[in-house]
This record gives structure tokens, C-alpha cells and sequence, in this order.
């Protein structure tokens, strides 16, 4: 007797539109997600964050807010663990921002190496905005991470890796031997 498959548990799948502090959960949670997909309102809500604080950080760094005090002594060393601190978050966030957008690659049916666009100068940044912008596709179910319901990864059955044995029929009915 088999079992009907079961629908797997996805989180936000790309169709379903998340809100501003849905998109900052996905984003913070899947940070270093490579695999799926992620929709055109989770990317566009953390372009738009994005924005906003590049502009807020270059208004404060404008008016000379964001300029190093002259301190001795402890105060140096705390504004160099700050300042280390600072660094590590802002390669952590960038590292999120590359994985959200390989997984909206996915969503558009693209591999995730279309992100290589963003090393020429401004037309691969203007290119990786197009794509960003297009309506997924359904083929791009192909990027997500799902498991058959024998347990085996899609991927992996995708590619042929996975062999299946032929169930043991039974009878239901006892031997002539047993009767006698």
C-alpha cells in the first residue's frame, strides 16, 4: 500500500506577495540560502530598505555625523570594536543581499550565476534590475529544495541518481501446503 504524496511545507513561495516585515524575516532567515526562490515583493521591499539607508547614510555622512572623534585611550579601542563590528555586520548583509538575489534569479528561471552581471559596471547592475523585475516563472520550481516522498532530494531524482525497487506483491490468500 502506498501513501498519497503530501504537499511539502514551503515557507513564501514566489506567487505569494510579503509584506515589509515579512521580507525582512525571509531576509534575515534565508540569509545564507542560495537554493529556492524568493518573490518579486521580498526583493523589491529590501531594495527599497536598502535605498532608504544608503540615503540616510550618506545625508549623515554629508553633515559630518558619522566623522571619527578625537579620543584617547579606552574610548579608541571601543570606537575600534564598533568599527569592527560595523565591518563584519555590513559583510554579513551584503552576503544576504547576494543570496536574495540568486534565489530571485531562481524565480525567473535563471541560474544564480546571472549575478556575475553585477561585475560589469553599470550595465550589469541595470541588467540584474531587469531581471529582478520579471514575473516568475513556473519553471523555476527546479531551484527549489524539495524531497520526494521517499525522502530523496528532487535534485537528485531529477538527475536520474535514484533507483526505485519494485514493491513485493503478497498474496492475501494462504498456500495449498498451508491448508493441508
Amino acid at each position: 500500500m502506498t501513501c498519497p504524496a503530501q504537499p511539502l511545507p514551503r515557507s513564501t513561495q514566489p506567487g505569494e506577495s510579503v509584506g515589509p516585515l515579512r521580507a525582512i524575516g525571509n531576509f534575515l532567515r534565508k540569509g545564507t540560502t542560495f537554493s529556492g526562490r524568493a518573490s518579486r515583493s521580498e526583493y523589491w521591499w529590501i531594495a527599497l530598505y536598502s535605498f532608504l539607508f544608503s540615503v540616510a547614510y550618506n545625508f549623515a555622512q554629508d553633515r559630518g555625523y558619522l566623522d571619527w572623534p578625537d579620543v584617547d585611550g579606552g574610548g579608541s579601542v571601543a570606537l575600534m570594536l564598533l568599527a569592527l563590528v560595523t565591518l563584519l555586520v555590513s559583510v554579513l548583509l551584503f552576503i544576504f543581499a547576494i543570496a536574495l538575489s540568486v534565489r530571485r534569479l531562481h524565480d525567473i528561471n535563471a541560474s544564480g550565476l546571472w549575478f556575475m552581471l553585477f561585475l560589469i559596471p553599470g550595465l550589469g547592475t541595470l541588467a540584474l534590475l531587469i531581471l529582478a523585475a520579471l514575473p516568475p516563472n513556473p519553471r523555476g520550481v527546479r531551484f527549489d529544495n524539495q524531497t520526494i516522498p521517499n525522502g530523496t532530494p528532487a535534485a537528485a531524482h531529477d538527475r536520474g541518481n535514484v533507483t526505485y525497487e519494485r514493491p513485493i506483491a503478497r498474496e492475501l490468500r494462504p498456500d495449498k501446503e498451508d491448508n493441508q
